[in-house]
């Protein structure tokens, strides 16, 4: 916590008085919500439709929370679709509207990121880049560069691909260098941590990104726009004070 608080405190105060500078005053495109209720049309639900419908949010979302815990045979995708089924079985939605909400664009887009993340993993180009990277490390004396280097190529790598993948590349890299050299991995775990999950300019690093460019309206340019400046702002911040707290040796 001692290394993660500077930038949690940051980010929200950039996301609270500086991001809106940023951000488009209307939708770059038109979201896919408004494109499904112009579709759809305003049909209004019966009173056990709509009871049904609260019912079985609360429901599926306190299931979803239990699955790690008591449900851990339940895949999250299975209680997500039997959530979908029942709207539809119970009125809340009829089977032409539930197709239409179906976000085709967003689903297409995950899917290569998946497809992208997966050939860097399954070619070794992930560790090709991780190995270049930890020769590199082990002749530097810096701890400040070093924390650079971690921070910014796991940034890098995960606007391409999941940033859990982009993780789990460079974790094993940290940890093998400062063996190496006898120091403390602590800190760039925390950077590669800090990096990847800070990296957001592209709809690759999490599904998170590509469903709010979808519901929200945002295009790419908005990404890149909106983006650029925390991410200058994370990487000085984190490398700075992580690598004064925990340097590597």
């Amino acid at each position: 916590m001692i290394a993660r608080l500077p930038l949690l405190i940051c980010t929200v105060l950039y996301c609270a008085f500086v991001m809106p500078r940023f951000c488009p005053e209307q939708p770059s495109r038109m979201p896919s919500a408004e494109k499904t209720a112009d579709s759809a049309g305003t049909a209004s639900l019966s009173s056990f439709s709509e009871a049904a419908g609260i019912v079985i949010f609360f429901a599926t979302a306190a299931v979803l929370m239990l699955q790690g815990s008591i449900l851990q045979t339940v895949e999250v995708w299975q209680i997500c679709l039997t959530g979908a089924v029942l709207m539809i079985v119970f009125g809340v939605l009829k089977p032409a509207e539930a197709g239409k909400s179906i976000p085709l664009n967003m689903l297409l887009l995950t899917i290569g990121s998946l497809a992208m993340a997966g050939a860097l993993s399954g070619t070794g180009a992930g560790d090709l880049i991780g190995g270049f990277i930890a020769g590199f490390v082990t002749k530097v004396n810096n701890n400040y560069l070093v924390g650079l280097i971690f921070f910014f190529f796991p940034f890098l790598l995960a606007q391409f691909m999941s940033n859990r993948g982009a993780m789990l590349i460079f974790f094993p890299i940290a940890i093998a260098t400062c063996h190496q050299v006898g120091g403390d991995p602590r800190g760039l775990l925390i950077l590669i941590e800090a990096g990847a999950l800070t990296a957001y300019m592209t709809p690759m690093p999490t599904a998170a990104v590509p469903c709010m460019m979808e519901y929200g309206g945002y295009s790419q340019k908005d990404l890149l726009r909106g983006g650029w400046l925390h991410s200058v702002i994370s990487c000085v911040l984190s490398v700075g004070w992580i690598m004064t707290v925990m340097p590597v040796r």
